[in-house]
């Protein structure tokens, strides 16, 4: 009897010191509020002859003037294999649309807050995803991403409509969060417009725009895909 007594003690005392274990690590490790924002990155480029637009973002031989994007489905990945993901609340769970370049002036937007353990975090998931509360009115309306600006002195336009999963990895490998804290989705317009020649862009239908979308009303196709195929690289996350 002596002894049952002596193991279910020492079994307690056990137990008791686990809990306090987990307790205090459990203090050492509180969560940690972060603020997630998107933000344009636009430099002129260094190739372009003519003075560009006042206020303009001269890329790939067009000036650029605005940018938006519509997204959802956003989470944020840790960097160890097997790592918790965690989705970024939008209300009702539905897209939100950014305005990222704004006559020419590159913008920062707060896309929502998450609260998360402290640790490494890798990249951030997305989905360009459209608007359906959109009315036909709206400059986004059944687009993605839309780009405006001028070249060759007429007015040019791109957008898609695609809804694509994309990823935005962190440059460095991973992000450390310590605490309370601002992560950055870095939407890169040079990036996205690498290796494009906009100046080659035609207005096929002769209705005064050139355009750059999906259905190639212009025969500006070849320029389309190539920027499809920069949007992910376009996209990285950083922690300042």
């Amino acid at each position: 009897m002596k002894k049952q007594l002596l193991v279910i003690g020492l079994f307690t005392a056990g137990t008791l010191g686990l809990f306090s274990c987990n307790n205090e690590d459990q203090d050492e490790m509180p969560n940690a509020t972060v603020n997630v924002k998107a933000r344009a990155i636009a430099e002129n480029s260094s190739l372009e002859e003519e003075q560009p637009v006042e206020n303009a973002r001269t890329i790939s031989g067009a000036n650029i003037i605005s940018t938006a994007l519509s997204i959802g489905n956003i989470s944020l990945h840790g960097g160890d294999e097997g790592a918790a993901s965690v989705q970024l609340p939008l209300e009702g769970d539905a897209s939100i649309g950014l305005s990222l370049l704004e006559s020419a002036l590159p913008l920062t937007k707060t896309i929502g807050t998450v609260t998360l353990n402290p640790g490494e975090y890798a990249d951030i998931t997305l989905q360009l995803q459209q608007d359906t509360a959109l009315t036909e009115t709206d400059a986004m309306y059944e687009k993605t991403l839309k780009i405006d600006g001028n070249v060759n002195n007429q007015l040019m336009t791109f957008h898609t409509n695609t809804e694509e999963m994309l990823t935005a990895a962190a440059q460095s490998g991973s992000i450390s969060i310590t605490g309370n804290q601002d992560i950055y989705l870095n939407v890169d317009i040079n990036r996205l417009l690498e290796n494009v020649d906009l100046t080659l862009a035609m207005d096929g239908n002769g209705n005064g725009t050139i355009e750059i979308e999906p259905n190639n009303l212009d025969g500006n196709r070849d320029i389309y895909l190539t920027i499809i195929g920069n949007l992910e690289k376009a996209l990285y996350i950083s922690g300042e």
